[in-house]
């Protein structure tokens, strides 16, 4: 049996909401998925990646759409993480020498690096929609990225 997750994640990967905007965003997720597994709130001091599973089709740059190399990919994951989290240092990509970081390219289907997360396993709603996104951006005041876990 696979399972399902809905992460929300700050666009900007050090970003820490306070605890109260955390509990509000947690008890919105409930609210939207109340039959869901569990509701988790994620915080840790060192930047962590949350994938996308098995919904991850390419990873592209973010400045001309070249595909770029799994093999490449996780050679710079590798190379990121150390004492147990993300650097997310600067890379030049050779394709048209754009400077970005892993948070920085684009994942299809969504992925990034954050130290906060707000998850729901198996929620059982599907994709939120982008007015339920920004009702989630209004709680924790930031931008988000959602990501779709399929495992």
């Amino acid at each position: 049996m696979s399972d399902h997750w809905i992460a929300l994640i700050p666009e900007d990967p050090r970003f820490l909401p306070d605890e109260i905007s955390q509990q509000a965003a947690a008890d919105h997720l409930a609210e939207l998925a109340p039959e869901a597994d569990e509701i988790d709130i994620k915080v840790s001091d060192r930047i962590q990646f949350f994938d996308c599973g098995g919904n991850l089709e390419h990873i592209f740059c973010p400045s001309c759409g070249s595909e770029l190399d799994p093999d490449w990919w996780q050679e710079k994951m590798d190379e990121d993480f150390v004492d147990g989290g993300f650097q997310l240092g600067e890379l030049q990509l050779s394709c048209c020498g754009v400077v970005t970081t892993l948070h920085g390219l684009r994942y299809d289907w969504p992925q990034g690096f954050a130290c906060f997360a707000i998850d729901a396993m198996n929620p059982n709603i599907g994709k939120l929609s982008e007015s339920q996104v920004k009702e989630f951006e209004a709680l924790l005041n930031a931008p988000l990225r959602v990501i779709y876990q399929h495992i």
